[in-house]
């Protein structure tokens, strides 16, 4: 249930939207002016503001502006029956949560509304576990990418071609995903109208809108298959369309892309007081949590659903609070691999296997741990604990010296002296090609 305010110069899209949405249990009022819009904002705490675009006097766009700047925690809903991607996307950057455009159906109001707060309980839960659990969320933004904020992706494959995928918020806010239904292949598809829908578990339908005009020229077939691809790697693998272009110049000045993005996301979210990460991460690599599955342990790895059991559980963390085993798994199934490889946080698992027996998803965290430390090895990520071992090793046959003093401890226990015998360790070291990767390790 949400407090809600709807905002529309016709009072029977009012009187329609507070029948509609009170079905739902939510607290509703109305009034028929932007001026009526701010004082009611002012006077009553509301969650949610559904605004009309063309008003008089006070227009939704600066009625947006206005809330946005005065109560920022407020999320904002577009009415509009000029639904151009330029109007829409101008609103999103001024901080409007999704727009719905005119004539619209009870449903399609009411999956908006539940999609917002569903990503509001979502933003609480991850603020509450902040302050509970200390840790630090964490999202990753291609930089390669063109966005509708919230909706839809676009990857540029020539300047023929695109990539089309569903936005990392827009899944999660939707939770459960038991259907999606693209355009089919050679359909045409316009900026900022329906692009596809996504039947969430509760049986709701969600729209995204398309976020550049053409043909439909493919589908993805695996994630047709299987939806959790869509939610395992939204940004790789979890593509829905390839495009054929029709204005592809004109569309990408209507989407958010590279730092303006990261600055729109943080003014978002910083006004509701969390301690949120984004983080621009080029050339993510899509295959890596399939490279960590072909490891020995690592098989499991794409169970992981996130619920920080690891986490709460893991002795480390209790005296090194920035240790996040969820963390490393959630950079490593988005594929960010360069950063998990030479991150000094893999090497700290003490294999104690607590978070093994308490997972629920039998993701056998501290196996996948040394698959992550094996692939870091070969890459040439290796802890300088291990270096300095080695060398110790090549250097005295054994993990310390045996000074004089050791061996007249073992003489009076009546054992015998311990003799350096490096060169046969050093051996060993070459034929295991231990020594090779230690040469190789990145400094």
């Amino acid at each position: 249930m949400a407090s809600i305010l709807i905002v529309d110069d016709e009072l029977i899209i009012c009187k329609s939207c507070k029948k509609i949405l009170e079905r739902s249990n939510h607290v509703v009022d109305y009034v028929l002016t932007g001026k009526e819009a701010l004082k009611s904002v002012q006077e009553k705490k509301y969650e949610v503001v559904i605004t009309d675009l063309k008003m008089p006097e006070i227009n939704g766009m600066e009625l947006l502006e206005s809330v946005k700047k005065k109560w920022g925690s407020v999320d904002v809903i577009m009415i509009t029956g000029y639904a151009t991607i330029d109007t829409a996307v101008q609103a999103m950057k001024l901080g409007a949560y999704d727009y719905i455009p005119k004539p619209f159906t009870p449903e399609e109001l009411q999956s908006v509304v539940l999609r917002l707060l569903e990503k509001r309980k979502v933003i609480e839960e991850e603020r509450l576990a902040e302050e509970r659990d200390l840790i630090r969320f964490e999202y990753t933004m291609p930089g390669d990418l063109y966005y509708l904020p919230e909706h839809a992706w676009v990857k540029i494959e020539n300047s023929n071609l695109v990539r089309v995928g569903i936005d990392d918020v827009f899944i999660r806010s939707i939770g459960g995903i038991i259907e999606i239904k693209p355009p089919a292949k050679g359909e045409t598809l316009e900026q900022g109208k329906l692009c596809a829908e996504v039947k969430d578990a509760r049986g709701n339908i969600h729209k995204m809108w398309s976020p550049v005009s053409g043909e439909v020229l493919e589908i993805n077939q695996d994630v047709t298959k299987d939806y959790s691809v869509v939610k395992i790697d939204p940004y790789g693998s979890g593509w829905l369309l390839r495009i054929i272009p029709s204005h592809l110049g004109a569309d990408l000045k209507n989407l958010i892309h590279g730092t303006p993005l990261v600055k729109w996301w943080l003014e978002k979210e910083l006004v509701q007081g969390r301690k949120v990460k984004y983080v621009m991460a080029e050339g993510l690599d899509s295959n890596f949590k399939y490279e960590i599955a072909r490891q020995p342990g690592g098989e499991n790895i794409t169970h992981c659903f996130q619920c920080g059991t690891c986490t709460a559980s893991c002795p480390v963390r209790a005296i090194d609070e920035r240790y996040n085993p969820r963390k490393i798994i959630r950079m490593a199934l988005l594929g960010m691999k360069g950063r998990v490889l030479s991150s000094k946080f893999i090497w700290l698992c003490s294999s104690c296997y607590s978070c093994y027996e308490r997972c629920p998803q039998d993701v056998r965290l501290t196996n996948v741990m040394s698959a992550i430390s094996n692939i870091a090895v070969r890459e040439g990520y290796i802890h300088p604990l291990y270096i300095n071992s080695s060398e110790i090793l090549k250097n005295h046959g054994r993990l310390y010296e045996v000074s004089e003093f050791d061996n007249k401890l073992r003489a009076r226990s009546g054992l015998p002296s311990l003799q350096e015998d490096h060169e046969t360790v050093k051996k060993i070291l070459e034929i295991t090609n231990v020594d090779t990767f230690i040469k190789r390790s990145r400094k």
